[in-house]
């Protein structure tokens, strides 16, 4: 995809560039709109709301700190539960306990508060060029290329799919919200740099996870670049509310955001089946705020969903999963790595390059209907919808938190439902998933946990079975493509031969041990049945169990 250029060329006239000239402001409406919150609740949820967050606070400083952490945390909380303490001995218990709150939503306000600095972006752009145009292209290729020619090349390795022309169209006069699935510490950064480099759209504001700003490199950058923290060590209702005021009042401001819906990386390999309700109920509260406010704006939620060939930590990510799901029936089997394998690994670093492959979904308002080039919203009947009808009881705008709870599952469902459509399957997901089917027939009553702890001496596959099983299951995807239920996978056509290398050359080929590799004799093994696993995955939310026929195929 050739790039496309940028819709609005001066940075400081960008939506989020406009927006940070503000930042103290915003910051204190913020801190209002929490304050408010609390105070419709009753003497005895605020006196709660307080201890519990005081509680978790002082837990989490004390067990799990971070580098990121704000300053002096320790003394202000000593000093908040020494005032908490002394406002249930005062008369005005009420009043105290509000300015205790106040306190302490401020102070989670500004830590949450992210910035823009067009200066740094600019910046950062060139950086961004620099690091991802080595991390997708051989060491020494063309190493003194120059930054316009680096961008031109990283355009054929951060390759973009779907209704990209609808989302250019729609941002300039709606709101647009990316919800990606999440697989990868990079996936926030690369999103938002192809965003701008591939489809010309500028900067966005995104929730970004207070673990990244451990680093003070990455810290440095993402303070200036359009992202506000989120911190999902804190589980108390002062914090979660203060944030989702955060992301709602920004978009309502016309702030462009991304955010991801499953919350945190995906540690399974699989597409995301649930999102999370609490920041989607934003969404379509600020939606009800735009049209009280007479705004003409709408609204437009993009699902985007990411497939990589390589992601760094497959590895590390399926061990957390497989230990959460397995607990003490499962022990990792770890094994050092060869010197050979080590050599083999430094060698495909210096002499091979990956792609990512970014599709973007249906343009869908808040309540799930699709909207047209026009920003019109049509329901599944083909209907013109008026969003206000939505909000709207006995002719009066109306807050219904039931009513507006059930519209949450409903987005959260459709954009899930979007993740499997536009599910783009590459050959190496082909591989991996054909590999570890195989694995599981050739070891009928293993379950995945022990699946995964058989010495990978288990795997030696004669390669025509394993062309036999491919091209049954690569005719499965062709058929839900044809059907509309997944987006076409054309990287799976020609010869089923050239498609399973291709797939084998770039499965995990960032990965010291191989998922997949053949041997001198032709035959398939595995160094790493984990890695395997977790590239597999990617195409489990497809469900091709029950439509693939083994008795096709002797194994």
């Amino acid at each position: 995809m050739k790039a496309l250029s940028q819709l609005i060329e001066d940075v400081k006239n960008w939506p989020i560039s406009r927006f940070s000239n503000r930042r103290s402001e915003f910051i204190q409406e913020v801190s209002q709109t929490t304050q408010k919150h609390f105070e419709g609740l009753d003497t005895e949820e605020i006196d709660q709301a307080i201890a519990k967050a005081i509680y978790l606070e002082k837990q989490r400083i004390k067990t799990n700190p971070w580098t990121a952490d704000p300053p002096n945390e320790s003394v202000f909380f000593k000093k908040l539960q020494k005032e908490y303490n002394d406002n249930n001995l005062e008369g005005e218990k009420r009043k105290l306990h509000l300015e205790t709150l106040q306190r302490l939503i401020k102070r989670y306000a500004e830590e949450i508060g992210g910035n823009f600095n067009p200066n740094t972006f600019q910046f950062a752009r060139k950086i961004l060029t620099v690091f991802f145009y080595n991390l997708f292209h051989p060491v020494g290729f063309h190493s003194f290329t120059s930054i316009v020619k680096m961008k031109e090349r990283l355009a054929n390795k951060i390759l973009f799919k779907g209704n990209v022309g609808q989302v250019r169209e729609h941002f300039k006069d709606q709101i647009i919200v990316v919800v990606p699935t999440h697989s990868s510490n990079l996936d926030s950064m690369v999103i938002g740099y192809s965003l701008d480099l591939l489809v010309g759209l500028p900067a966005f504001s995104y929730g970004a996870g207070l673990n990244l700003f451990n680093s003070e490199f990455f810290a440095f950058f993402m303070n200036r670049l359009g992202a506000y923290k989120v911190d999902r060590r804190k589980k108390n209702k002062v914090y979660l509310q203060t944030l989702n005021d955060y992301s709602r009042l920004s978009i309502v401001e016309g702030v462009n955001s991304i955010f991801f819906p499953g919350g945190t990386r995906s540690r399974s390999g699989e597409v995301e089946e649930k999102a999370k309700l609490g920041l989607l109920s934003s969404l379509i509260v600020a939606q009800r705020d735009l049209l009280q406010n007479g705004s003409t704006k709408k609204i437009v939620v993009y699902p985007m969903v990411l497939s990589y060939e390589s992601v760094l930590e497959a590895r590390s990510l399926m061990l957390q999963h497989l230990k959460s799901i397995g607990q003490e029936k499962y022990t990792a089997r770890e094994k050092m790595s060869s010197i050979r394998q080590i050599f083999k690994f430094t060698n495909r670093i210096l002499n091979n390059g990956t792609h990512i492959y970014m599709t973007i979904g249906d343009g869908i308002d808040v309540f799930g209907n699709k909207v047209n080039e026009k920003g019109e919203s049509i329901d599944i009947h083909g209907k013109k919808v008026d969003l206000s009808n939505y909000y709207i009881a006995d002719n009066v705008f109306s807050i219904n938190s039931q009513r507006e709870s059930i519209y949450s599952k409903e987005l959260a469902e459709i954009i899930c439902n979007q993740y499997v459509k536009y599910n783009y399957i590459l050959p190496c997901h082909l591989v991996a998933y054909t590999a570890f089917k195989i694995l599981q027939k050739l070891n009928p009553g293993f379950d995945l946990l022990t699946l995964v702890q058989l010495p990978e001496e288990e795997l030696p596959l004669d390669h025509d079975l394993f062309y036999k099983v491919a091209d049954e299951i690569r005719n499965i995807l062709f058929s839900l493509a044809k059907e509309e239920k997944l987006i076409y996978p054309e990287m799976l056509e020609g010869e089923i031969v050239e498609v399973v290398k291709s797939g084998i050359h770039a499965l995990g080929i960032f990965h010291i041990k191989r998922p997949l590799f053949f041997d001198s004799f032709s035959r398939l093994l595995s160094d790493d049945f984990i890695a395997l696993l977790f590239y597999s995955n990617k195409v489990n939310n497809l469900n091709l169990d029950d439509k693939l026929i083994w008795s096709k195929i002797s194994l």
